[in-house]
């Protein structure tokens, strides 16, 4: 009944909203669902949204990203973190394709050779037809005016942050420098809670103040839409007809087949003369019928202490010899002995076969 009410209902009021900024309330809210719906969209917005930022530069004359240049008052690292910060918008979006190939990226020749000292993003656009600068103001370099510069850069789309060393795998080493590449265009998502009523009766519910902060390359009630897109079509894989009802009943559950599992395996059935114990402690174990290192795990220290000839300082030789193989007292040997028991099951089918032979 509640979710048929919450459907009738205008759910999401936008408060405030700029290219930069939104405010939105949604309401009314099941008890637990403000937190349930808040964390979720916000862990999606900060994380799966995707943008474009420039991926590698390359400076004619500069080999490398430490190196200065003539008559360019920053260095090239400074460069490298001004170019980071520009955000680009795309002025045509594809239509998304349900799988995508890696984005190579779009390439761009850049050639400075006005006689302005001071260089801005804004300086660049006219060279990026493909994307809309936003923060066009960015300084991105200073220089003198006979100085000119040529540059090539690539704008790639992505998710999130990727770091230089990604980058570097997909660019050729001609003096071609990799940049971390911040994609992400949302800059700050936080939500609130507080209780809410639908009637006089029901006064326990809930309201969920949304504010978003992005960069200016995406409205943030578009990129709340994306963001909930995303999650309904996360969720439409574990709806009835995604699901798969084949049930397997020869499914067993794998056991550990790892360097570890077969070394103490083998170690269960191996005497313990092979690790050096003492004549003591071994005739000691003898008298009380443990033989193998798996007669050893199988019992504990209380019972060993009732044993006549076996002390303490037998018991902290064996602790000693037994933490350095990760054994211990009453450890669960039953996947271990498995095998060993099919083996002995495989066996005596064979001499009743044969018997009946």
């Amino acid at each position: 009944m509640f979710f048929l009410k919450f459907t009738k209902k205008e759910n999401l009021i936008v408060l405030k909203l700029t290219n930069d900024e939104g405010h939105f309330q949604i309401e009314p809210l099941y008890p637990g669902w403000g937190v349930t719906i808040g964390n979720t969209l916000r862990r999606v917005l900060l994380s799966s949204l995707e943008g474009y930022a420039i991926s590698s530069v390359k400076i004619e004359g500069v080999d490398h990203e430490f190196a200065t240049i003539k008559g360019v008052k920053e260095d090239m690292t400074e460069i490298i973190l001004n170019l980071k910060k520009i955000r680009f918008k795309k002025k045509m979006e594809q239509e998304e394709e349900e799988e995508e190939e890696e984005d190579p990226g779009e390439k761009f020749n850049i050639i400075i050779n006005n006689e302005k000292e001071e260089i801005t993003a804004g300086d660049l656009g006219e060279y990026i037809h493909l994307f809309e600068i936003i923060n066009t103001d960015l300084i991105i370099l200073n220089k003198n005016k006979l100085i000119s510069l040529n540059l090539t850069i690539v704008i790639k789309k992505g998710i999130g942050y990727v770091p230089s060393e990604e980058n570097e795998k997909h660019i050729n080493p001609n003096g071609t420098i990799s940049m971390d590449s911040i994609f992400t265009p949302i800059k700050n998502v936080k939500y609130t809670i507080e209780n809410c009523s639908i009637s006089s009766v029901s006064k326990n519910y809930e309201r969920l103040f949304f504010e978003i902060k992005t960069d200016g390359t995406i409205n943030p009630k578009d990129a709340l839409i994306k963001a909930s897109n995303m999650v309904i079509r996360h969720f439409k894989l574990l709806s009835n007809k995604k699901i798969s009802l084949n049930y397997n009943k020869k499914y067993k559950k794998k056991k550990p087949t790892n360097e570890n599992y077969f070394k103490l395996r083998n170690l269960l059935n191996s005497s313990l003369e092979r690790k050096n114990l003492s004549v003591r402690t071994l005739n000691c174990l003898k008298k009380a019928k443990i033989l193998t290192w798996g007669d050893l795990m199988k019992s504990n220290t209380t019972n060993l202490l009732n044993f006549k000839y076996l002390g303490k300082k037998s018991l902290e030789e064996l602790d000693l010899i037994m933490k350095k193989l990760t054994i211990y007292y009453g450890m669960n040997l039953e996947d271990y002995n498995q095998n060993k028991n099919k083996n002995k099951n495989k066996n005596k089918n064979i001499y009743e076969t044969r018997k009946k032979i």
